[in-house]
């Protein structure tokens, strides 16, 4: 889902490094898109090091998750649905499960199940056209997260329907970011933030102990951002639909699909979401900009979180805990 659509934070701004620290970036390609780490060390050395085993970890999870890899897990559970269980790691498990939690949560909203779906749409954009009511009734039976099987014990998924295809796109993201940032840990880095796209996991503070200051992005013009968020060891993402759109008889569509209607959704521009787990914000992100601000507001408040809305018609919705900040 969220790899088809550009969820990003604009601008990370950092404070120079002071005397007894370095405030050292790193950027590279990985997992489809732009993947930043920046990392608060004590030496040179050390920030290298860290940096250079969190985006390992990083590849480790595209190795896994990705859906364009012949030799990943996700192809290799896609290619035997419908005929039997296979054996993956515990991260996978985690991942399904999380996103689970949130489809139960938004009453299928969000659904990692949705890849035919997502399938039919490219084919028929890159047609410079739209899928027919047909096409997407015959596509419907599919797309169903309830007919994905979890054997924890076994370590196993398996897809009850052949011709399912789950699509991690929308929740892996915010899952590694969640990891990553606990390998940094492990070499001894508590300040930095780790960024993939629009996953953003903060951890800490910077040097001078103020907070990371994180731009959202205004979603309607790319020069501007819609606010500055300053949190200490918390996951925000963002889901947008201002970058990856295509224009069909003067209609605008952007690949964020509702997987109950098989459609783009209407009435959101652009949700952030932040809490405490990057397993949980980055899918939540997606369901709520599908589900509209006043469900959308209500699970957020339920869950502890915090928004911030842009409705199609410019209205700006956030909760209390982002007004503070």
């Amino acid at each position: 889902m969220k790899r088809y659509a550009c969820f990003f934070i604009a601008t990370i701004l950092i404070t120079s490094a002071c005397s007894r620290s370095r405030t050292m970036q790193k950027t590279e390609t990985i997992m489809g898109t732009e993947v930043t780490i920046t990392v608060v060390s004590r030496t040179s050395e050390e920030g290298e090091a860290a940096i250079d085993a969190a985006m390992a970890e990083v590849r480790r999870f595209d190795g896994m998750m990705s859906l364009y890899k012949d030799t990943s897990e996700l192809t290799r559970v896609n290619l035997a649905a419908g005929k039997n269980p296979v054996k993956v790691s515990p991260e996978m498990i985690e991942v399904v499960e999380a996103a689970g939690r949130v489809s139960d949560i938004t009453n299928g909203a969000f659904d990692v199940s949705i890849g035919p779906l997502v399938v039919l749409w490219q084919m028929r954009l890159k047609e410079g056209k739209v899928p027919t009511d047909k096409e997407l009734a015959n596509i419907r039976p599919f797309i169903n997260y309830k007919n994905i099987v979890i054997d924890k014990k076994a370590s196993t998924l398996f897809l009850r329907r052949p011709g399912m295809i789950l699509d991690l796109g929308g929740c892996a993201k915010g899952y590694a970011a969640d990891k990553t940032k606990e390998v940094l840990k492990k070499r001894g880095v508590g300040n930095g933030i780790v960024a993939l796209a629009g996953d953003i996991r903060v951890m800490g503070r910077r040097p001078d102990g103020t907070s990371w200051k994180i731009g959202v992005q205004h979603p309607r013009e790319s020069d501007k951002t819609l606010a500055v968020l300053e949190f200490a060891d918390k996951s925000i993402s963002t889901s947008g639909d201002y970058e990856r759109f295509q224009i069909v008889k003067n209609k605008r569509y952007h690949h964020i699909l509702d997987p109950r209607t098989g459609r783009p959704s209407e009435g959101v521009i652009s949700v952030t979401v932040v809490g405490d787990s990057g397993a949980l914000v980055d899918p939540l992100t997606t369901a709520l900009f599908i589900v509209g601000v006043d469900k959308g507001m209500k699970i957020v408040k339920d869950l502890g979180c915090e928004a911030i809305f842009e409705d199609a018609g410019g209205r700006i919705i956030m909760t209390d805990g982002i007004k503070k900040r």
